[in-house]
């Protein structure tokens, strides 16, 4: 199957009030593999929610980072009032890093935030399953990577699960929670359960590349690029077209730099390749890549400095990228992937938009 690399994170809501759940019956003790961003977020989510958090990485100076970063999160919090003190001296104790994968003996479960490498993830899932119980979840945070295969190549694949936190976890509240073809039922329900626990919102998906949010996503952008190399727009005035006539909080050219241009473009290529000319963007991303113009961390990239004369077919980009969305939608509950209400919930929850594409459907 093909994958998608990376995950898109396109707003950042509000923080959303902290509450603190006791640890759910049979998961007491949570392992992290990976120190890195999402890695420490998760970290976060689930001690600031009452779990015993072990994190392993490579080696024991990498778990020890994870959980510094980790607890800079708090820190964070607590000065901008989200957090108390004392809430953040809890996180703190309760994040243990561990030397490697085989300090995770004790876990209930282990979510994997590791690269989005295939071969890296089967190494890793390998040495998982070497260590924890028979009876532990075993999830793996991934924005677009086989379910199926991992499962299938680490020889654990019933009790395997894509958990797709979206970034920053400690303020994001959806996950993607994704079912290999192998997945039993359990494991699913499993896993929801645990979303909960940690404060989240669980949207059930069936394997396919791109999950839900950034098929929609992607396929609306995409089409509104391929618009706009045939009938030239001004960028900002056709952004502001967008927010204005529908429920998305930004336009697909201040999306997409924000995004950053070699990120979408790479996965709009995987996207492409899996589901053919709906996800082609007529060239307009790759030029700009190849250039290193890459959106905002360079400064330049779809949205010029000053606004140029609107056309006059901005209007009509707006028509353009919500028709895609809503047909991307369509085809998702066709083919069987989430259903009408998980997708809606998973558009507001993941892309920030007011109402799901199918509200009105």
């Amino acid at each position: 199957m093909n994958r998608v690399r990376t995950a898109i994170f396109p707003t950042v809501p509000r923080d959303p009030d902290v509450t603190y759940a006791r640890p759910m019956d049979g998961i007491k003790i949570i392992g992290i593999v990976g120190g890195g961003t999402m890695g420490a977020e998760i970290a976060h989510v689930a001690a600031a929610h009452g779990f015993s958090v072990l994190l392993a990485d490579a080696d024991r100076a990498r778990a020890e980072t994870g959980r510094d970063r980790a607890i800079s999160i708090a820190t964070q919090r607590v000065a901008r009032g989200h957090m108390t003190t004392d809430d953040a001296t809890a996180i703190a104790k309760g994040i243990t890093a561990v030397d490697g994968i085989a300090g995770l003996i004790a876990a209930d479960a282990v979510i994997e935030a590791v690269p989005e490498n295939l071969d890296l993830k089967v190494r890793v899932h390998a040495e998982i399953n070497a260590v924890v119980a028979a009876h532990a979840l075993v999830a793996t945070n991934t924005s677009g990577l086989s379910i199926t295969t991992l499962g299938d190549a680490t020889g654990n694949a019933g009790r395997l699960v894509g958990l797709h936190f979206f970034n920053p976890a400690s303020r994001m509240r959806l996950v993607e929670v994704i079912a290999g073809a192998a997945t039993t039922e359990d494991t699913v329900t499993l896993a929801c359960d645990l979303a909960r626990a940690v404060g989240k919102e669980p949207v059930r998906v069936a394997e396919c590349p791109g999950f839900v949010v950034n098929r929609v996503l992607v396929r609306a952008m995409a089409e509104a690029y391929r618009a706009a190399t045939a009938a030239p727009v001004d960028p900002r005035a056709a952004d502001a077209a967008v927010v204005e006539g529908g429920p998305a909080p930004m336009g697909p050219f201040a999306l997409g730099d924000l995004i950053g241009l070699d990120v979408l473009e790479s996965i709009r290529a995987d996207l492409e390749r899996a589901y053919g000319n709906r996800f082609n963007d007529a060239g307009m991303l790759a030029p700009l890549v190849a250039a290193g113009n890459l959106g905002r961390k360079t400064g330049s990239g779809l949205v010029p400095d000053r606004g140029a004369a609107p056309t006059g077919t901005e209007p009509v980009m707006a028509a353009v990228y919500y028709a895609s969305a809503m047909d991307e939608a369509r085809r998702l509950v066709n083919e069987a992937i989430a259903s009408v209400e998980d997708i809606n919930l998973a558009m507001r929850l993941g892309a920030g938009w007011q109402v799901g594409p199918l509200a009105v459907d």
